[in-house]
């Protein structure tokens, strides 16, 4: 049960209506527009896009400047492989 009620908190933190949280739903819906989703969704799957350090990732990351230019897209998709692998999410 306790666990169970540490999951619903951490969940409900990472969707709490802050500034935070607006600017992390922000950029996810920039990716989404891009289409960039839709790879990194077949690449690392549900589990570790919905995760709280995925989304502090994104909100380290000026994604509106960088979705611009493609060269500065792949070495942004670079930083997060070895994101990935080095929080091995």
């Amino acid at each position: 049960m306790g666990d169970l009620l540490v999951l619903l908190a951490g969940f409900l933190e990472t969707r709490w209506p802050t500034k935070k949280n607006r600017l992390i739903s922000q950029r996810l819906k920039l990716l989404k527009k891009s289409g960039i989703w839709d790879s990194l969704n077949v690449r690392y799957g549900p589990v570790v896009l919905h995760s709280a350090e995925f989304r502090e990732f994104i909100r380290g990351w000026e994604l509106e400047w960088i979705l611009l230019d493609p060269g500065r897209t792949d070495e942004w998709r670079r930083e997060l492989d070895s994101y990935v692998k080095e929080r091995e999410l």
